[in-house]
């Protein structure tokens, strides 16, 4: 594998099928470095990275290190002398891109139990093969497996796109694009027990945190956190499983005569496939109401809501958060249509798509599109808990969220009106267009 004539460009082994399909990889992915920037010179940012000046800096300083360590392997790969170009690529690794990575990796999207593990030691690799390219600034060996790891995050975004393109993994799309890219470049650098290395690192981490942590940690760390702009999984399920039941409202008095669980099982097979009616949040909430209240005493009881929430799929213990149980009875044993719509319609947050012929032109009406459509219940106000909650489901952590939010809370209001939110929102209702759009909650009309 070490080259020991120089430039290594002209003295590639390419009868070796190994060296052969690592060049493959390594020219493949200079070409999708050119797409992958493009991309993001194109498109926002997700907000996660720009709620915090240091995670904002940080960001900067990894994609500026990221683009100099690529471009000193390339100069290193076809220079006379690699030296000093090898040197530089190390420096570029040892020194902000890969310290710029671990700091990042505790806020990864997707399913935390796979990509923070597996993250972890491709980052680790990287820093290893730049160390070792600094010790050896000749070796071709360290040059392209240096070039190779740092790669992941582009192969990440190419393969994310084509499982969009073609709607699969649909539900843990940027976990699986992590895995998939992981998967092709650590063989690429280690060959094939490389996998089974980042799958015993993987399963290792696992066991340890499932018996030392606690399970609410244990239930986030399994979760997908979408890249997508959408609230936490299980609220998405309920509001999910409540539009359907509005849906097929009329179905529900031929079930009325059926057990309560098989009457709510069907409402929830129906959630896939049921259109939204273009109703107002009320007309939904009155809807559903009928249909969960099952002994039609236009009360609704916890056991009612209970018994709905388990044929949804929802755990015991997820229905006591915030956005369950406790926010709807706030402590008491029943609530009034009154009180389920005012709970409804505060949460129906992601549930509507927007028709418009247009795309607004001006900054300010973009802002306001977004706003209207998180503005669930046409108050003019979103509340900051709900914010909060939301910049969380984004895989911020919940301080950073909080301190975010408390700088645009001006007034101290606990609510953002519009004028707050498009001044001091702007990563958010700039990415929220774009990714309202992706989700079909916002339709162009042609």
């Amino acid at each position: 594998m070490e080259s020991t004539y120089l430039p290594h460009s002209k003295h590639v082994d390419w009868e070796d099928r190994e060296t052969t399909f690592r060049m493959y990889v390594a020219y493949t992915s200079l070409l999708f470095d050119v797409g992958v920037l493009a991309y993001h010179f194109s498109t926002p940012f997700h907000p996660k990275f720009y709620v915090r000046t240091a995670r904002r800096t940080i960001l900067r300083l990894h994609i500026l290190s990221g683009c100099l360590e690529i471009l000193a392997c390339v100069g290193a790969y076809y220079s006379e002398d690699p030296t000093n170009w090898a040197y530089a690529a190390a420096l570029f690794a040892i020194l902000s891109h890969v310290p710029s990575t671990f700091y990042q990796i505790p806020t990864v999207l997707g399913i935390k139990a796979f990509l923070v593990p597996s993250l972890a030691i491709v980052t680790a690799l990287h820093g290893y093969y730049a160390i070792n390219l600094a010790l050896n600034p000749t070796s071709f060996h360290y040059l392209l497996s240096t070039y190779m790891t740092v790669h992941i995050y582009a192969w990440s975004r190419v393969f994310f796109a084509l499982y969009y393109r073609f709607k699969l993994f649909e539900n843990h799309r940027f976990s699986a694009a992590m895995l998939t890219s992981g998967m092709l470049l650590v063989p690429s650098v280690m060959g094939l027990y490389g996998n089974v290395m980042l799958l015993a690192g993987v399963l290792t981490t696992d066991i340890i945190l499932r018996l030392t942590k606690s399970h609410d940690f244990w239930v986030s760390w399994t979760t997908e956190h979408p890249r997508e702009l959408a609230s936490a999984p299980e609220k998405k399920v309920v509001l999910e499983a409540l539009i359907a039941a509005a849906e097929i409202a009329h179905s529900v008095e031929a079930l009325s005569e059926k057990a309560p669980k098989e009457r709510y099982a069907h409402i929830c097979s129906k959630v896939m496939s049921a259109n939204v009616r273009n109703q107002s949040p009320r007309d939904k909430a009155y809807t559903v109401f009928r249909a969960i209240d099952v002994d039609h005493n236009n009360e609704l009881s916890v056991e009612e809501f209970m018994d709905f929430l388990t044929a949804c799929g929802i755990k015991q213990d997820e229905m006591d958060g915030a956005l369950m149980l406790n926010s709807l009875f706030e402590g008491n044993k029943v609530v009034t249509f009154k009180e389920f719509s005012t709970w409804f319609t505060k949460n129906w947050i992601h549930s509507n798509s927007h028709s418009i012929p247009h795309l607004p032109r001006t900054p300010r009406g973009q802002a306001k599109l977004v706003f209207d459509i998180l503005d669930s219940d046409s108050s003019g106000v979103l509340s900051i808990d709900e914010l909060e909650h939301l910049l969380v489901s984004w895989g911020l952590p919940a301080n950073e969220a909080a301190g975010y939010l408390k700088n645009v809370d001006k007034d101290a209001s606990n609510g953002v009106d519009f004028d707050e939110f498009y001044q001091h929102m702007e990563t958010i209702w700039k990415f929220g267009v774009q990714s309202f759009i992706d989700e079909g909650k916002i339709i162009v009309d042609p």
